[in-house]
């Protein structure tokens, strides 16, 4: 069995190449191992089960295996690549195979098999589609739509893709697919028209092109913020295909029921199937037989050129967000502040607003490198990335070191509710104990308003009674309180603490007050209230942003609790009527139901008022109305297709 190198131990070697070299009668057998981690390293060792040797660098491997597979950083893969076949060694590269046109081309002239790593070439959608289009049941081809996007999930291993740069971004990290099934579908490359993205300055979560082939026009469109249809809209003068873009997809022609698309091996529709497929076909290539399903170095340079000739073109900024927040009233100037749970709902629109508001630095930091994927577009002059876990108090030291000001925002949101308590209550004190040691001056805590007894009365101050939960109470509102608790304990230490607790906040991507309704409304017009019910106090997330910004630098709140609703309150049907207007569902005659939990019922029944009058006496009053809001909510649901 031939002897083969994996050169690079990321995400894609982990989930998509390591299994089909663990399945039964592997084409290769992994020999070597190369990665400047240790930890991946030994992780993928560990994962083969059998003795292998490691290397730091690929110089060490000509003469030791028979080939090589390179899935590092999308920027060394020419790199390595050229060294490895000027060696003699063949290489299959990761997409996309160079960053440049004159890399890619210089793979071509040592005369070793390079292959690049266009996994989708062997999907069982791609030869039927080729087979239909050829078959002229269309007729004439006119226009393709392409739109796939999701909400960036992948536990990459290195932050390159939300670089700034040719090789960052979302066009550069689907690109390659697509633009190289289209050139294979439709006879070569094609001619760009126009190009959009949503870059600030930083790397691309959003990008739309349109590009010629011939008479056809493809329209393309990415995401990494949203959940898109993930298909292909085939449009001749005969008829409309409908494809998926899945590895298991479904095709429906003339609008016809869907039907899955027949796979000649049914492993193919696995990922362990389909990747062992290319080995496969890898294996035979490097030894001389003619492998017409895999692409050659010439498409890549052929989709790379296109990818290239793009990136000039005019982009448009936040597609996603028509409605711009509301400018800062206090400029921060030299302010450096750090937020943690940067990724969430109200962590990257404080991110944003800090920027906004001219912060000389904002740190931004995340659990995850994929956490990036929500603020990737700003520029990064101002905007720096950390990643730590909000329970390790030495990496959030090292992420706050030099911040004048840290902003908590995170709480436990996944798992067991043990796990979220831990995130939340042990997670805020690393978080204020990180900020202390670092040398920041003031910590602001995202605290809520369900931090106090829900019969308060009918006005709700910081002057209310406190919720005095059970020992085993692991609801968030419990999280919350003790969270609040653990931190204004530290109040009067080496840095303020200031606790801001607004009410349900909701606005572009809130996934409690915005998301959740609109889901739940689409299934059951009858499962909120409607046409009346208790006191809905709720705030949007700009003017939560806009308070926290405040707060930053507010003068003597060292200690202090803030309670922040929006402008006005209205009633729970009004709020979710105006839900059903933007869905087109008829508003009903419903404050109440049976139906209904009997804890939501007690929720939506209360009848008591938010009373902001703390906070607006250090200068701070929510300026957003219900119907303002409401407008941002209806322009970005249409964007996100929940509306």
């Amino acid at each position: 069995m031939k002897r083969l190198a994996l050169v690079g131990c990321g995400a894609v070697t982990e989930l998509c190449h390591l299994p089909a070299l663990l399945s039964p009668d592997p084409p290769f057998r992994v020999t070597a191992l190369v990665d400047r981690d240790p930890s991946r390293l030994r992780a993928v060792a560990g994962a083969l089960g059998h003795p292998v040797d490691v290397f730091a660098d690929v110089g060490e491997l000509p003469g030791r295996v028979d080939a090589a597979l390179v899935a590092t950083g999308p920027a060394s893969h020419a790199a390595i690549a050229g060294r490895l076949a000027a060696a003699g060694t063949p290489v299959l590269v990761e997409k996309p195979v160079a960053l440049t046109v004159p890399a890619l081309a210089q793979l071509r002239t040592s005369g070793t098999p390079v292959v690049p790593a266009h996994v989708r070439r062997l999907y069982p959608a791609t030869g039927w589609v080729a087979a239909q289009l050829a078959s002229g049941r269309l007729g004439r081809l006119r226009r393709i739509r392409w739109r796939e996007g999701a909400v960036y999930a992948w536990p990459a291993a290195s932050p390159f893709t939300f670089s700034p740069g040719p090789g960052g971004g979302v066009l550069a990290d689907l690109g390659p697919h697509i633009l190289d099934l289209l050139a294979h579908w439709l006879g070569g490359p094609g001619e760009p028209l126009s190009y959009a993205d949503n870059t600030d300055g930083g790397a691309a979560s959003e990008a739309e092109l349109r590009v010629a082939y011939g008479d056809v026009t493809a329209e393309v469109t990415l995401s990494r913020l949203r959940t898109l249809e993930n298909r292909i809209v085939f449009e001749g003068t005969a008829g409309t295909l409908t494809v998926g873009t899945e590895r298991a997809a479904n095709q429906a022609i003339d609008g016809r029921p869907p039907e899955p698309i027949p796979a000649p091996d049914p492993a193919l529709l696995t990922r362990a199937g389909l990747f062992r497929h290319q080995l496969v076909l890898f294996g035979r290539g490097i030894q001389g037989e003619p492998v017409p399903e895999l692409a050659t170095l010439a498409d890549a340079e052929a989709t790379v050129a296109l990818l290239d000739r793009c990136r000039p073109t005019s982009r448009v900024a936040r597609l996603w967000e028509p409605a711009e927040p509301p400018r800062p009233s206090s400029p921060l100037g030299a302010m450096r502040v750090a937020v943690t749970g940067a990724n969430g709902f109200i962590g990257a629109h404080v991110v944003e607003h800090l920027l906004d508001a001219g912060a000389r630095e904002v740190v931004a930091v995340t659990r995850t490198h994929a956490g990036r994927a929500r603020l990737a577009h700003r520029a990064p002059d101002r905007l720096r990335f950390a990643r730590a876990d909000t329970r390790d108090a030495v990496a959030l030291e090292e992420a706050f070191r030099g911040c004048d000001v840290v902003v908590h925002a995170v709480y436990g949101s996944r798992g067991e509710p043990a796990e979220r308590w831990n995130v939340t209550v042990d997670g805020t004190a690393a978080a204020v104990t990180a900020a202390a040691r670092a040398g920041a001056r003031r910590v602001v805590h995202v605290s809520s308003a369900a931090v106090y007894r829900p019969d308060t009365g009918p006005v709700l101050t910081e002057d209310s009674p406190a919720l005095e939960p059970a020992p085993d109470d692991l609801s968030y509102a419990a999280q919350k309180a003790a969270a609040e608790r653990l931190a204004l304990h530290r109040a009067g230490g080496p840095a303020e603490v200031v606790c801001l607790q607004p009410a349900a906040v909701y606005g572009p991507f809130g996934p409690v007050w915005t998301v959740r309704p609109l889901r739940l409304l689409r299934a059951d017009n009858a499962c909120l209230p409607s046409g009346g019910g208790g006191t809905c106090d709720v705030v949007h997330v700009h003017d939560v942003a806009g308070a926290i910004t405040h707060l930053v630098t507010a003068p003597a709140v060292d200690g202090r609790r803030f309670l922040l609703a929006g402008p006005a309150a209205t009633t729970w049907g009004d709020y979710y009527d105006r839900y059903r207007d933007l869905l087109g569902q008829t508003q009903l005659d419903l404050p109440d139901s049976a139906n209904w939990p009997q804890r939501e019922r007690e929720f939506f029944r209360r009848v008591t008022r938010i009373d902001g009058t703390r906070l607006a006496e250090t200068g701070f009053r929510p300026a957003i109305t219900l119907d303002e809001g409401l407008a941002t909510v209806a322009a970005w649901s249409r964007w996100a297709g929940l509306s």
